[in-house]
């Protein structure tokens, strides 16, 4: 039972009357994590001014928003130091046997504030790739990461592991990347936004659910610092291995959206970019970095916060009972509550109607995943990203995307001073494919060259799309980048 103490409304206990309930706080408890504050569905808790004993500055309810407290527990659950609850659990068994004297009072309150760092650091700074990614997250508003440390994208999870906890923000190193992808959907759906970092082997382990996340339709960002493979192949060499993966890795029929970075300015802002589609098309999108580009350390510039562009997801509009949480709107893209805001959730990988019912009727299956399949196909005009480079003119294009990319614009003036009139298509996404512009440009080119650190992957789909245009391939393995003078040899050959 509980005892006398957790209900006093004393100089070491505050008390709330909700709509729902009593809400408790044992300020002397409190060891200032902000968990509660962090994760309250209604924004309802706030630090207070005082200190407490242990010299940390409790969560109380603005007294102004006590209507709005749903007592729905969040804060109570998520609370390590049991001191905060809610009247039901002011009631329980567990709570009521936490004995007094667990209460630790040190001798001396004065310790000093711990003033939280800034969530943009504005201004210029020389990173590598893989952390300059790390604060593209958190200036996208990121506060939740889980992740396996595995190279080369192990400096994602170090910084953000330093980082976090600066700004309020959760990391948690799981167990192993199935794990951390699972916790990244559950924080998604808790209302926070949510990513985890991880290479070739780790990505594979990820595809599952990955698959998950596409079918609840749970928006988050998935880092691959690719690697050379198979398996544990080569773990600190370059690779673009993953592409083909990227999109194809998990089972169904479903999109996938994948940006593809060529210096650490591009990781940042191509990262927040990621959330912001992440959350626009309510879907799992991918950061398909390589190796060098994660490793490369250059001049990074981050604009003020005020300049930095966030989509946020779109909220259901009806009353909670009545919401579909799967019933899209003419965007083909269905609105997202948070859970705990009153709306009837039910997340299942399964086959599931507008409710998130599972259902095997074919009708069902046919609507629902052709409408998962289509919010990012016919958004794909507004999704692709590509960079030219000399093609108007060109007879050649050379085709090429992360690291690669940087050696082809060099090849490209070389084969100029050569008089072979080249040209570049560089493609910042990945996924959907930029069919449409390899289209354009097969009607006036007679030959594409595809450089790539693989076997043959991204060649594949200019194939597809160059019809009538000549498509030759330059790979290379050994985790090694291309030369220029390779590639200029290969556009010599190639333009015989």
């Amino acid at each position: 039972m509980a005892t006398t103490y957790i209900i006093k409304d004393d100089e070491k206990t505050r008390k709330w009357k909700t709509p729902h309930g009593e809400l408790y706080i044992i300020k002397d408890r409190c060891k200032g994590c902000g968990f509660c504050i962090e994760f309250c569905p209604k924004k309802v808790l706030v630090e207070s001014k005082e200190f407490n004993a242990k010299g940390y500055h409790p969560p109380e309810l603005q007294e102004d928003e006590t209507k709005k407290c749903i007592n729905c527990g969040f804060c109570a659950m998520i609370c390590p130091e049991f001191a905060i609850f809610s009247e039901a659990d002011a009631q329980s068994k567990d709570v009521g046997q936490i004995p007094e004297k667990e209460i630790p009072i040190p001798e001396s309150p004065k310790i000093p504030e711990i003033k939280k760092a800034r969530d943009v650091l504005t201004g210029e700074h020389f990173w590598n790739g893989d952390v300059a990614a790390a604060e593209g997250a958190i200036a996208a508003g990121c506060k939740f990461f889980a992740g396996y440390p595995i190279t080369p994208s192990t400096e994602v999870a170090e910084h953000i592991a330093e980082r976090m906890p600066q700004i309020g923000g959760v990391y948690v190193q799981m167990e192993d990347e199935i794990a951390s992808i699972a916790a990244v959907l559950g924080a998604a759906w808790a209302g926070v936004k949510a990513m985890t970092a991880t290479s070739g082997p780790g990505f594979s382990l990820m595809q599952e659910n990955i698959g998950l996340g596409a079918m609840t339709e749970t928006p988050c960002l998935i880092i691959n610092v690719q690697r050379g493979g198979p398996s544990t192949g080569l773990p600190t060499l370059v690779a673009q291995s993953d592409v083909m993966q990227a999109k194809w890795g998990t089972h169904g029929d479903h999109e996938i959206i994948a940006l593809a970075p060529n210096s650490p300015q591009e990781c940042f802002d191509l990262t927040i970019e990621c959330f912001n589609l992440a959350y626009k098309y309510r879907t799992p999108v991918v950061l398909l970095m390589d190796e060098s580009v994660g490793h490369m350390t250059e001049r990074v510039v981050v604009p003020e916060k005020s300049k930095i562009k966030l989509v946020d997801r779109k909220k259901p509009k009806g009353e909670p009972g009545k919401v579909k949480i799967y019933e899209a709107d003419e965007d083909l893209v269905p609105p997202m509550p948070y859970a705990g805001e009153g709306y009837n959730i039910h997340m299942t990988g399964l086959t599931h109607d507008e409710r998130g019912y599972p259902s095997t009727i074919a009708e069902t299956q046919e609507r629902m995943i052709k409408r998962i399949c289509d919010k990012i196909r016919v958004h794909a005009d507004e999704i692709v990203r590509y960079e030219e480079f000399m093609t108007e003119d060109a007879e050649v294009v050379v085709v090429a995307y992360g690291i690669t990319s940087r050696v082809v614009k060099r090849a490209v003036l070389m084969a100029r001073e050569k008089g072979i009139k080249a040209g570049m298509l560089r493609l910042i996404t990945i996924w959907p494919f930029p069919e449409k512009k390899v289209r354009e440009l097969a009607k006036k080119v007679k030959n594409f060259l595809v450089v790539e650190i693989n076997y043959g992957q991204i060649v594949l789909e200019v194939e597809r799309c160059a019809c009538p245009s000549k498509v030759s391939f330059l790979g290379k393995m050994g985790g090694a980048v291309h030369t220029p003078e390779e590639v200029l040899k290969k556009m010599m050959e190639v333009c015989k």
